[in-house]
């Protein structure tokens, strides 16, 4: 079984940029799972491959790879010196013709993803290496097409979502809102906000662990985090402090407390 500590490589045939920025940001989220996910850059050796199938040339390049040899193929077994092809997973928008046994369809959802590729990484061998491992590429968050601040509200709580995203609109401030951290991370590869609220509690990854994501990820850390929680433990705020969080509010939360807020970070 593979750990943490040893990702399995991600290789790509095909898939635009903007969707490769999307899978780096769900692959972050791995790093809290039983199998973690690194992305590469282009077809070289990794443990499993993804092909753009709604891609002609992108199939005629797999199918090239499929028919090269042994030095054309993305991985080899570490335990001799045979060499064999990696696991594909066929991307589209509806199910290939073909019915491959593996395949993910568009558009990417992190669940989605991931336990296509975890069904794959069970069955992967134990000692199975990449003849190469090339360091991701950093993500290019897009600006959101408006002038107006940004927010990212991420709560389970559907009320919580609705009168957070109303008081800020009422500011004159857009708002995405998001229920998992999977959701959120999806949003964080296609827009830049200027300021997120953000769960503790939250489906999947918990609000401390995305925060942490956050936090490292050089593109968006310096976007000031807002935890949320019901709790007033001081193990919670410690915990918040911990995960990087700029700021702390106990829900329900008082009106001037988030007014505050949105004022110093927003400087409305």
């Amino acid at each position: 079984m593979n750990s943490e500590k040893n990702p399995l490589s991600v290789a790509i045939i095909g898939i635009p940029e903007h969707e490769r920025n999307i899978l780096r940001n769900i692959f972050k989220l791995s790093l809290y799972r039983t199998h973690t996910y690194t992305l590469m850059s282009g077809d070289e050796a990794s443990h499993i491959l993804l092909i753009d199938a709604d891609d002609p040339d992108a199939l005629a390049d797999w199918e090239a790879l499929c028919k090269g040899g042994k030095d054309r193929l993305p991985w080899h077994n570490g335990s001799d010196d045979s060499a064999q092809l990696a696991p594909s997973v066929m991307v589209a928008k509806d199910q290939p013709a073909n019915d491959p046994p593996h395949w993910i369809r568009r558009p990417f959802i992190a669940t989605r993803v991931l336990s296509v590729l975890d069904q794959i990484a069970a069955r992967l061998p134990v000692k199975m290496t990449p003849a190469v491992i090339v360091e991701p590429e950093p993500v290019a968050i897009l600006q959101l097409p408006t002038t107006l601040p940004a927010v990212l509200v991420v709560d389970d709580s559907s009320t919580v979502r609705k009168q957070v995203g109303l008081e800020l609109e009422r500011l004159d401030i857009h708002v995405d809102a998001a229920e998992s951290g999977e959701q959120a991370f999806e949003l964080l590869a296609r827009n830049r906000y200027d300021l997120i609220f953000l769960d503790v509690i939250l489906p999947g990854i918990d609000g401390y662990h995305l925060c942490k994501a956050i936090k490292k990820d050089k593109t968006i850390k310096k976007t000031p985090v807002v935890m949320l929680t019901s709790k007033s433990s001081p193990f919670d705020r410690v915990k918040g402090a911990l995960s990087g969080c700029d700021a702390y509010l106990t829900k329900p939360v008082k009106q001037s407390a988030f007014q505050g807020v949105v004022k110093k970070y927003l400087k409305n």
